[in-house]
């Protein structure tokens, strides 16, 4: 603002017409107010600096705070939300926005609004100036305010309503990246990389439109901005020189109130980028502020009883729910029972009849819609959520971990643990031996999501998390479900143990884990049916004596020569050996007495905790480290130009019409300049020809205004519509790079880590790039021109000035470095974060029932505030290079006058030239200026571009995209593996499989059964044939070529698969079956869905086929309906090998009984591998293979196995012991 008033201060000359130029009167007084002047501007030179210095810093430092507090308290209120809620939220959406809309927020309230503020005071300034010197002409120029206003407020309604349409796509869009890449085993392995990536674009596509209506928008209405501004110069020189031939103003005066309201008006035109930043802002913060202040139905915060002394004692009354996603469904209907204080019960039945329901009501993750619930005799809703959780122990029947070590998971919920404490707990869960055979032992990270184990590894050690919660009640859904029969005793009897004195309620399929149990309670759609013990509802024989026997297997005739002593050693010796490579104690040893007497009092106050602090690990990618060894320069210099022309060919006539704008509207400030200073000479004239010259240069100020409104748009509309082109070009390429990588890729990259990729890389890239290279393209012209212009008209001075060229660029260097340091700081504070934001809302049923959420909290807020300090260190080092060219250009304004008026005086320079010149370079300085003010946005976009490359010319080690390959009309199914060694990528040291010489061999249509304890490789195995992974040593065979030998998609083609953990994707039941066979009737789902024995339930469902099945870790689905949905999903891709990983485990008795003959059935004519710990699957196999540590200890048919009486007739026998058979 001082700046523009010293300008308008020059030209307060008395002046004359002598032969049509200026004569200055008393010289020596006009160099004594040159002088004085001079000194105005370097002080405001220094000022500039000073200011600048203060509000670059601080601004960027408050925008970094508060941007970090905004981040921190969105992810504290989903952290609050009930889980209903979440259930209608995507995830992927949620961690989308806390990355996107808060990039968008943090560019709108940081340095902008200096900028904004400076443009604000100097319109302010120079019109109270304008004012003084001239009201009237003031007044009349002031005409432009109003439409300036509606101009403004027109734009930025709708850039606030585009950018929240765009956001609200992106945040879908980013749902959608997470689902997959989430579960990119489940889309390789039924090859619908390609189906994702049209459901991804199909999502994406409006983004396109709206970015480009809302940038187009941006471009006229500021195109339009300039074309006001510009008629005021009309107004300016019409109503001026009509004032000065009337007499009620000198030329001087006029001349004031002209540059006064002109500079004034510029800097609004200054504006523009900074509006557009508060439109996306404002649009970005709807969502995220109506997240922070939406209070949850059920706050665990609110106030509530807590009690030192509850007992555990629970009732149901009358107890009627429905789910909210589905409130025409009613899932319990009038339910109700009473446990006293440390009784156990069982809740049996078909999978869906309501049973984790029960335990869902008890942790509050909803409330019921009928009847009460009571804890010790008073309502539960009327405890504090936190605390009652905090009395419950809970393990569910997907196990989930987070990605940390071993030690720290089990001591998750007690940071205090010491490690004696946390292996005593392994111990009860069977854990402890193999997590010591690990390499790096209890510090062995467990990978995201719990990948890098095994499914029974997994559950043991959440069972080892519960108990060391201590708590008075134990909810077990299926507690053991992904445990071999050899582990699964020794777990239950610590389940056992650890159930004495606490109320415990247990939801199993498996009858044998129940039959101590004080109530079993048989439910079915809703309701209960039967309740007893075990012996008074065998006696019934009715509904759960119908269950138990359908789970016998009867294996009399293998043991009719064994008396009771034998059985006693076998059990004896089932007990000491270990079911996979890892050893494990008697359950009833003293030692576990010991570990079980650590668990029955608190941990010691002052016993300090042997971990270290829960924090995710370093990010150690390939382009993080080359990110590290990048030292000085540009990002545009370094920017790989001939990648990005290509990327812009099929956009050319958008660039070209950028182009074209960018180049005339670089042209129009130096063209203004020169016309300026021409037009001065107006104020020379007299009579009616001074009227004359003041109508004909206004009207080359509207002509100017017209084209300016035009080359403007022309700029903005063509690189912005380029730029959206892009954006849209690569994320589809980011993502579509993404999906193509092989498993190992995702093993060692967090989902966070991806997805802040796709959203922030795409989000820097959208428009930034092209619009700000047209905006470089402007600068350039500019520079040219006003160079030129103040070159024709005194070339001696334009080198002088040029001597100010280096400390101007040093300036804009200093500020670009330290932006481009700080960006890298941000980007690795924003994938820690992202990771763990993912992480949590992906597993939020298990962060609520653990009461993670301060704890996670505490980590986000850690990970976001760790580079602080850096980044604010980065921001002072921007700052002085801001403050530091704007300087520069005050002294060189001081430079140009002082010499200028030094050749006017020698007479090297008219007046008239010289002032061409100085305003030209005045012009073109405060061009530069706003580049400077842009550089980090340059840049940043620049890096982003590099970045973006990396992802996508990433090559995948394992391409299902690659054509090349053996392909052919059918595949017979005969399939071997031969001498095979494997290590999993993250863990190289740790050998998995180690066949040596020995061989699996499945001749078509056969069926390999393959059994053991977990962790002994049994998936992995699995895990080859589709080459989710590739073997370091031996082969995999198909048809007796190697696997690696054919084409990806087509060997994936003829391969069906049911996993364990069955996953299923955020859309319809019909179409996640249909995910199996793309083109697939509805005729053919529906038969799938019958023979999975899931028709009947999807037809009672409001929505039918069309009910959506919900998002990972808030699915609308128990695990059983899950997993025949799973099962359908694989029996209508009618593949000609099909792999069981344990595909019933999730079912109950008479379900799994339906859909283990649907799967026999299925796998007549096929080649089929199964994986089971329910030995009473698999008996019918042609070849059972039995596996420990990575090798093949047996190997044979059932009666085989049997008769040699090795591993597998222990097995057996541990399965078979748990319930006597029932003569009838």
């Amino acid at each position: 603002m001082a700046d523009d008033y010293a300008e308008t201060e020059y030209f307060d000359f008395d002046f004359h017409a002598s032969n049509g130029i200026f004569e200055f009167r008393k010289i020596k007084y006009i160099y004594e107010d040159l002088y004085k002047y001079l000194i105005i501007l370097g002080i405001v030179g220094i000022v500039s600096f000073i200011g600048s210095f203060i509000y670059f810093s601080y601004l960027g430092i408050s925008a970094s705070r508060q941007t970090t507090k905004i981040r921190s308290l969105v992810y504290r209120s989903l952290m609050k939300q009930e889980i209903s809620w979440h259930e209608r939220t995507s995830p992927g959406e949620l961690t989308s926005r806390i990355i996107s809309d808060t990039l968008l927020i943090e560019e709108g309230i940081g340095v902008k609004v200096g900028t904004l503020i400076q443009y604000i005071c100097t319109f302010i300034g120079c019109f109270v100036v304008s004012f003084i010197k001239g009201w009237k002409l003031t007044l009349y120029m002031a005409v432009i305010l109003p439409a300036l206003v509606i101009i403004v407020c027109v734009m930025g309604f709708f850039l606030k309503k585009y950018t929240k349409k765009v956001q609200d796509v992106h945040g879908e869009v980013g749902g959608i990246a997470q689902e997959a890449f989430s579960q990119i085993r489940t889309v390789v392995t039924f090859g619908n990389e390609q189906k994702e990536i049209d459901r991804y674009l199909e999502k994406l596509k409006p983004t396109l439109k709206y970015g480009i209506i809302k940038n187009n928008i941006f471009g006229f209405c500021f195109g339009l901005i300039f074309a006001v501004i510009f008629f005021s110069y009309t107004i300016a020189f019409i109503k001026g020189t009509q004032l000065i031939h009337r007499g009620e103003m000198v030329s001087g005066d006029v001349l004031k109130v002209f540059l006064g309201v002109m500079m004034g008006a510029m800097s609004l035109s200054g504006c523009g980028d900074v509006l557009n930043a508060f439109g996306e802002a404002t649009g970005a913060a709807t969502k995220l502020f109506h997240i922070i202040e939406r209070k949850p139905e059920i706050d665990a915060d609110a106030e509530g009883i807590t009690k030192s002394d509850l007992t555990g004692e629970i009732e149901f009354r009358n107890v009627h729910f429905s789910y909210p996603a589905r409130p025409d469904v009613e899932i319990l209907k009038g339910i109700s029972f009473h446990c006293k204080p440390g009784k156990t019960i069982a809740l049996v039945g078909a999978s869906g009849s309501g049973k984790s329901t029960i335990v869902q009501l008890l942790e509050r993750y909803y409330d019921k819609s009928g009847g009460q619930i009571f804890v010790d005799g008073k309502k539960i809703e009327s405890y504090n959520v936190h605390w009652l959780r905090s009395q419950i122990g809970f393990v569910s029947q997907e196990p989930t971990l987070f990605d940390a070590t071993i030690a720290e998971n089990i001591a998750i919920t007690c940071p205090e643990a010491s490690q004696k404490e946390i292996e005593a707990a392994a111990k009860l869960a069977n854990a402890h031996d193999f997590i010591t055979q690990l390499p790096n032992g209890y510090q062995t990270s467990t990978g995201e999501r719990g990948l890098q184990l095994s499914g029974g590894q997994k559950q043991r050690i959440c069972i080892a998390r519960a108990l060391m919660m201590n708590p008075k009640i134990l909810l077990l859904d299926e507690a053991t479900s992904a445990l071999d029969n050899q582990s699964e005793k020794v777990v239950q009897a610590a389940l056992d143990s650890a159930s004495f004195g606490r109320t415990t309620i247990i939801i199993a399929h498996r009858l044998s884990t129940i039959k101590n149990a004080d109530t079993i309670i048989v439910m079915e759609k809703g309701k209960i049916i039967e309740s007893g013990t075990h012996d008074s509802l065998m006696s019934k024989q009715n509904v759960y004596y119908n269950l138990v026997k359908s789970q016998e297997m009867n294996i009399h005739k293998y043991t009719k020569s064994k008396n009771k002593k034998d059985q006693k050693r076998s059990r004896d010796n089932n007990s000491s050996t270990s079911s996979d490579e890892f050893s494990s104690g008697n359950s009833t040893t003293d030692e576990d007495e010991e570990n079980s007497d650590i668990f029955a009092n608190e941990s010691s106050k002052n016993n300090k905790s042997e971990l270290k602090p829960l924090l995710p690990k370093k990010n150690t990618s390939k382009s993080q480290e080359k990110n590290k060894k990048e030292t000085g320069g540009s990002a545009l210099s370094k920017m790989n130009w001939k990648r990005y022309l290509a990327y812009n060919k099929p956009v050319w006539w958008a660039n070209l019409i950028g182009i074209f704008g960018s180049t005339f509207n670089g042209s129009i400030q130096p063209a203004f300049a020169y016309i300026f200073a021409s037009a001065i000479n107006a104020f020379n004239k007299q009579g009616d020809w001074l009227l004359e010259q003041g109508r004909f240069w206004g009207y080359m100020f509207i002509l100017l205004g017209f084209g300016n409104f035009l080359f403007y748009y022309f700029q903005v509309g063509g690189f912005s519509t380029a730029g959206e082109y892009l954006s849209y070009t690569f994320r589809k390429e980011m993502f579509k790079s993404m999906i193509k990588q092989e498993i190992g890729f995702y093993d060692t990259n967090e989902i966070g880590h991806h997805q802040k990729d796709e959203e922030e890389e795409a989000k820097e890239n959208t428009n930034s790039l092209n619009v700000n290279l047209g905006s470089i393209l402007e600068i350039i012209v500019n520079l040219i021109v006003g160079f030129g212009i103040t070159f024709v008209n005194g070339w001696k001075l334009t080198l002088i000035l040029l001597a100010a060229a280096p400390f101007l660029f040093a300036g804009i260097y200093l500020l670009v470095r330290a932006g481009k340091n700080r960006n890298k700081a941000k980007r690795h504070a924003l994938e820690n974060s992202t990771k763990i934001a993912v992480e949590s809302i992906l597993n939020i049923k298990t962060v609520y029932a653990l009461n993670l959420e301060n704890h996670f909290g505490h980590l986000y807020e850690a990970n976001l505030k760790e580079p602080q300090k850096s980044l604010e260190y980065k921001f002072i080092i921007s700052s002085i290079g801001s403050g530091f060219s704007n300087a520069v250009s005050f002294f060189a304004y001081i430079l140009g006058f002082y010499v200028g008026f030094r050749f006017i005086e020698s007479g090297e320079i008219e007046f008239n030239n010289m002032l061409r010149a100085v305003m030209s370079i005045i012009f073109t300085a405060m061009a530069v200026g706003r580049a400077t003010s842009a550089a980090p946005d340059y840049n940043k976009a620049a890096e982003a571009f590099g970045h973006v490359l990396e992802i996508i010319d990433r090559p995948s080690q394992i391409d299902a995209s690659d054509p090349k390959g053996l392909t052919g009309k059918k595949m017979k199914g005969e399939i071997s593996f031969k001498n095979i060694k494997f290590s999993y990528p993250s863990r190289p040291k740790v050998t998995v499989l180690r066949l040596g010489d020995d061989e699996i061999e499945i001749p078509e249509g056969k069926k390999l059964a393959i059994v053991g304890g977990s962790g002994c490789g049994k998936s992995t195995i699995i895990g080859l044939l589709p080459r989710w992974y590739d073997a370091q040593q031996g082969e995999v065979t198909v048809d007796r070529k190697k696997n690696v030998d054919y084409q990806l998609k087509w060997l994936r083609e003829n391969i069906g698969m049911v996993n364990q953990e069955p996953s299923l994707f955020n859309i319809s039941i019909k179409e996640n079956i249909r995910y199996g066979k793309v083109n697939a009737t509805d005729k053919e789902v529906i038969e799938a869905a019958k023979k999975a024995n899931i028709h009947d339930f999807v037809r009672a469902l409001p929505d039918g086929y069309d009910t959506v099945v919900g998002s990972i870790g808030t699915s609308r689905m128990s695990g059983g309906q899950k997993q025949r949905i799973a099962i359908a999903r694989a029996i209508i891709r009618n593949p000609k090998i099909l792999l069981l990983d344990e595909a019933t485990s999730a079912l109950d008795a008479e379900s799994e009984s339906i859909v283990q003959k649907a799967l026999d059935k299925a796998s007549q004519g096929r080649t089929t591998i199964t994986i089971a710990h329910r030995l009473s699957t698999i008996r019918n196999a042609d070849v059972i293979v039995v596996m420990k540590k990575g090798r093949i200890i047996e190997k044979g048919n059932h009666e085989e196995l049997m008769s040699k009486k090795g591993e597998y007739y222990e097995m057996v026998l541990a399965g078979d012991g748990g319930i006597p058979q029932i003569k009838s």
